[in-house]
């Protein structure tokens, strides 16, 4: 006696499961598309991919199409009510950066990284290469941080700090220590509420604000040469008093 579904059986509990999803997605989707934070999400979103796209380089490691896939990925997932699902790719963005800060000077280090992607940490110091090229996220946000102590403005420190208390948040976020005390079945989504999506969008605004201000200290040429549009953006997702000060200058680490 067989307890599994036969091919038949399990083709109509696919179609049953795929048409209820839809259900779900079709509402969560009608109510975010009515919120006021929800634009903001996606506001948030537009000016990010702008400024990354302003900033692009050959150069860089990694690309920063990676880091872009995430900013466009985040207002989808959003509005298909997979908040807790965002919260983690905005943890995967923030990390994105900070690898692109480090490995864009240190093309030994990047070599060994794609030669061995997915093998964790290096618990080795005397492998210094590989030690420094699988290290937790903490360790790059502090390489950034030293890296942007002679940036004039003193914002790109600034903004290290802020990814750092934003990585706080995140981390907690994508720890099942939250699921752990659980005690009924959780939904396969989350609530639409304009609360909720407020409180996401603050979150998203720190960890893209910050990461972008860092990017655009560090890659000061591109940033000098970015056309109007993605400048406006630039100045609408970092805000006034930091607008203000990054155009009084000097701003964005000099190159020798």
């Amino acid at each position: 006696m067989s307890f599994t579904p036969k091919a038949a059986q399990l083709a109509e509990q696919i179609d049953a499961y795929v048409t209820g999803a839809q259900s779900i997605v079709k509402a969560s989707l009608a109510a975010a598309h009515g919120s006021a934070a929800f634009a903001d999400v996606y506001h948030i979103s537009l000016s990010t991919d702008a400024i990354l796209r302003g900033l692009t380089n050959v150069k860089l490691q990694p690309r920063l199409v990676a880091s872009r896939s995430i900013v466009l990925r985040i207002p989808f997932l959003v509005g298909m009510g997979q908040q807790s699902v965002a919260m983690v790719e905005l943890r995967r963005f923030v990390e994105l950066v900070c690898w692109t800060v480090y490995f864009s000077d240190h093309p030994v280090e990047w070599r060994c990284f794609q030669q061995a992607t997915g093998a964790g940490f290096s618990q080795e110091a005397r492998k210094p290469i590989s030690y420094s090229a699988h290290r937790e996220l903490g360790y790059y946000v502090e390489y950034a941080r030293e890296l942007m102590q002679p940036e004039e403005s003193g914002l790109a420190v600034e903004a290290v700090d802020g990814i750092k208390q934003v990585s706080h948040q995140l981390n907690a976020s994508v720890h099942a220590g939250q699921l752990a005390h659980a005690t009924v079945m959780k939904a396969p989504h989350d609530p639409i509420s304009e609360e909720g999506l407020r409180k996401f969008s603050a979150v998203q605004r720190q960890a893209f604000s910050n990461c972008c201000l860092l990017l655009s200290a560090y890659c000061r040429p591109q940033f000098d040469k970015l056309n109007a549009a993605s400048r406006a953006h630039f100045d609408w997702l970092v805000g006034t008093k930091i607008r203000k000060k990054v155009r009084q200058g000097p701003f964005g680490l000099r190159r020798q």
